[in-house]
């Protein structure tokens, strides 16, 4: 069995309560605009990343996750001269 590297988890992406660092400086972009719509909207934001990582769910996962069902699902084909050989007529198609 493959044993996974040590490099894998290295340099792992910088959160703070689970907030990935990017969006905790949502703040500095509502001081031209300062509101309390705008504060609570900021804070709702940084709320609802704080709630995914807490139910174990990141950025990075949701996004590997959402990719892989984009990609779809692992399609394992055979080379012609192997379904020639080994495999009826009727199977050829790889349509089943």
């Amino acid at each position: 069995m493959k044993r996974e590297g040590f490099w894998r988890y290295a340099t792992p992406p910088v959160n703070i309560q689970g907030v990935p660092l990017p969006f905790t400086m949502i703040y500095l972009f509502i001081c031209p605009f300062p509101s309390k719509t705008t504060f609570w909207i900021c804070t709702g934001i940084i709320l609802f990343f704080v709630i995914l990582d807490r139910s174990g769910w990141t950025v990075r996962t949701i996004c590997t996750r959402i990719f892989s069902i984009l990609r779809g699902a692992i399609a394992s084909g055979r080379p012609w001269w192997y379904r020639h050989h080994t495999e009826s007529p009727r199977d050829w198609s790889g349509l089943d």
